[in-house]
């Protein structure tokens, strides 16, 4: 932001400077232009009064005048010479003018810019309130002259040469009005300018310019911004996937990303020693309990023969719960392995209709109460990992099982990216915001999916992660009859050979 609010102030201080140093260029060229104009017309009204032969000396002109010839001029000769004169501007600022052929000038003047007064009208009074020349002659040299402009007006004046000013919006202009008395047509004379741009687009240019230079900056550095938003967005996507230690050459000159990355990157790896902890500590205790319940398992055995058949049932009630301890603990096992991914799966291709019947056909006393539909093509084939994925189908056969009222319905399906096996019941469902809860390890639902019906809260998320290491997931639906719908997907194209 600092850099934005740097680019900011830089940019209105440089447009600032850049319409002062042009304003005051221009301001100087157009009065360098002026001058220039002015010293033109003084040069030609002079050249007329000095070769006409009107006067011999000119204290009014800003020019030294310098004749080769002492014989006045035909108004003929008068006009070519004006309209051939030779501007030459000298190293020192001054000015030279000269009327004539470039080897012999009849007329040549010199002029320095240290003269800022300019008797423009006492010139114009000489030439045009002179009764050497008639009227005609007159106009005559005036149209010759290229930096004074003439045209008739209807305006009445009260003497023969007027000085006014023309008023144009924000210009304004100063020139004469002639009435000669041998005519009744009024005449304004003005000295002619050179078309300069004009000074406020000049500035507007500059101001455009200088804003869109300070817009390139601002859009830079938001481009810059935005792609550290984007990396910083790839690099927590990455801490959040489990990847310990950062990428090289993250872009970030004012190190605040860094600072932040690595804030992400040494919490991600404290989370991580964690859950290593804990996955440690439970896999621990899990492969520590198996000798005890192997102890309980054998204890038990031997007292069933030395006991009469009412303690008998109640041993063999220790052995159901010694034989749920036992699950349990291979259930935490397997999640475990495969939460850390310590698991080689081998993918190899497997009949998904053989592979449904053989699951059917071993819990068939868990199943005999009720009617399972069964829709797949025996000539069906997947490729998947044959014992996991007849584990993670197991646990959604016999979860159905367990809140089914009457029916199961087993639907295989499949495009060019994936295969799909759904398992839908009649029972009384999942309630929308409970579906992804169902999927959190030892979760339980305040429904009828309580501990009542069994099981530990981990069957759903084994069948979760093994979907995940076949490239698939699991995903929740309402089923047609009213139960829930578990919709088992997984990749054709993205499968692995092994993952570990």
């Amino acid at each position: 932001m600092w850099r934005l609010y740097r680019h900011l102030i830089f940019g209105g201080v440089v447009i600032v400077a850049c319409c002062y140093i042009v304003m005051e260029f221009t301001q100087i060229r157009f009065g360098a232009s002026r001058a220039e104009q002015l010293l033109c017309v003084d040069a030609e009204i002079s050249s007329v009064l000095l070769l006409s032969g009107i006067q011999k000396d000119l204290p009014d002109s800003q020019f030294s005048w310098t004749s080769q010839s002492s014989k006045p001029f035909s108004i003929a000769a008068l006009s070519s010479l004006i309209a051939e004169k030779k501007w030459l501007k000298l190293p020192n600022n001054s000015y030279q003018i000269a009327f004539g052929k470039t080897n012999q000038p009849v007329l040549i003047g010199h002029a320095n810019q240290d003269r800022p007064l300019f008797k423009i009208e006492s010139l114009l009074a000489q030439f045009l309130l002179a009764n050497d020349i008639s009227y005609s002659d007159k106009v005559t040299l005036l149209k010759s002259m290229s930096c004074l402009s003439m045209k008739e007006i209807s305006s009445k004046v009260s003497s023969p040469l007027t000085a006014v000013a023309l008023v144009s919006g924000a210009y304004s202009e100063y020139g004469f009005v002639w009435k000669d008395k041998d005519t009744s047509n009024t005449v304004y004379l003005s000295v002619v300018h050179d078309d300069n741009v004009s000074l406020t687009l000049i500035v507007v240019i500059v101001v455009g310019v200088g804003i869109a230079i300070m817009l390139m900056l601002i859009w830079r550095e938001l481009i810059s911004l935005d792609f550290k938003r984007k990396t910083f967005e790839s690099i927590t996507r990455q801490i959040a996937r489990g990847r310990s230690g950062l990428p090289k050459g993250i872009p970030d000159s004012s190190g605040t990303l860094k600072e932040l990355a690595y804030s992400f990157d040494s919490m991600s790896s404290h989370i991580q020693r964690l859950l290593k902890v804990q996955r440690e500590m439970i896999n621990a205790i899990s492969h520590e309990l198996r000798t005890p319940i192997a102890r309980l398992r054998f204890g038990l055995e031997v007292m069933k023969d030395e006991v009469d058949d009412n303690v008998a049932k109640t041993i063999e009630a220790l052995e159901g719960d010694v034989e749920e301890l036992n699950t349990l603990v291979d259930e935490v096992l397997t999640y475990g392995k495969l939460e850390a991914g310590s698991l080689a799966l081998n993918f190899k291709e497997i009949s998904i209709s053989q592979l449904v019947g053989d699951i059917l056909q071993h819990n068939h006393l868990l199943l005999q109460h009720l009617s399972v539909e069964v829709n797949i093509d025996e000539t069906d084939l997947v490729l998947a990992d044959e014992h996991h994925l007849s584990r993670a189908l197991q646990n959604l056969i016999l979860n159905a099982s367990k809140y089914a009222a009457g029916k199961i319905v087993i639907t295989f399906s499949h495009d060019e990216e994936r295969w799909q096996l759904d398992i839908e019941d009649d029972g009384p469902g999942i309630a929308f915001e409970d579906r992804d809860k169902v999927f959190i390890p030892f979760q339980r639902l305040d429904n009828s999916r309580t501990r009542a019906s069994g099981g530990y809260g981990l069957g759903l998320a084994i069948v979760q992660r093994i979907a995940f290491w076949h490239g698939g997931a699991v995903l929740i639906d309402a089923s047609e009859s009213g139960g829930a719908k578990f919709s088992l997907i997984w990749s054709r194209n993205q499968h692995q050979n092994s993952l570990s």
